[in-house]
């Protein structure tokens, strides 16, 4: 790295950093050591380091005074990272939690044990679990009252985020299923807005067989439109 845009190094981590967040005020940060550590990056010093994973941290998200971590330890701590305390400790899922999304106090977690989640982060409280994928949850993302999640199965769902129902299966690269001898698809990521999905997609163990799908679900001009 040229020193000339070098602002600092942050330093006090055992292990490698996993995940970080930075709202332009605050980094926090979670590692392989069991750890999430709260910066002041101007002055590079570590306001908090915050205690209480069993396990490595492998996702973050923050919003205001409030960070959430999800760690291989099976649990999701809520953190007040003003105050540098646990406020809550999620329990639910069964495996690793390397997925979050939250936005205005609505923690959406993704999990290897194949659901997601909906949490209440100020009461700390499990509003919905997501059942249907039958696979590990591989990416999720979030769009106004919506939830799309893609997963390891090689399908794409789309959730209702208010009351934890099933919308649809989008799209599912597995069907038909593949030829015998060859690896199944996987989605590995996706985004999408009101109308176009983008999603990455793979061979289980092929990483140079891949695609970017793109799905469009804006009607067709009326012009194109067969009236006859």
């Amino acid at each position: 790295i040229n020193a000339e845009y070098m602002g600092g190094v942050l330093t006090g981590h055992q292990e490698s950093v996993r995940c970080l967040e930075y709202d332009g005020r605050i980094v926090v940060s979670g590692s392989y050591d069991f750890t999430v550590r709260v910066w002041e990056p101007t002055t590079c010093r570590a306001i908090h380091t915050l205690h209480g994973h069993t396990n490595r941290v492998y996702s973050l998200q923050f919003e205001g005074s409030v960070a959430c971590s999800g760690s291989l330890d099976m649990t999701i701590r809520v953190w007040d990272i003003n105050m540098g305390v646990c406020l809550h400790l999620l329990h639910g899922h069964q495996s690793l939690t390397g997925l979050m999304n939250l936005s205005n106090g609505v923690l959406v977690s993704g999990n290897s044990d194949t659901t997601l989640r909906v949490w209440d982060v100020a009461t700390g409280r499990c509003l919905h679990t997501l059942h249907g994928h039958t696979s590990a949850v591989t990416c999720l993302s979030v769009n106004g009252q919506y939830i799309t999640s893609c997963s390891d199965d090689g399908t794409v769902r789309l959730w209702n985020l208010r009351t934890g129902q099933f919308v649809r299966t989008i799209a599912d690269f597995n069907d038909p299923p593949p030829a015998a001898g060859t690896d199944h698809l996987v989605v590995w990521r996706v985004q999408c807005s009101a109308d176009i999905l983008a999603c990455a997609v793979g061979r289980h163990n092929n990483n140079h067989s891949s695609m970017l799908a793109l799905m469009d679900f804006l009607p067709p001009p009326e012009d194109a439109m067969d009236i006859s």
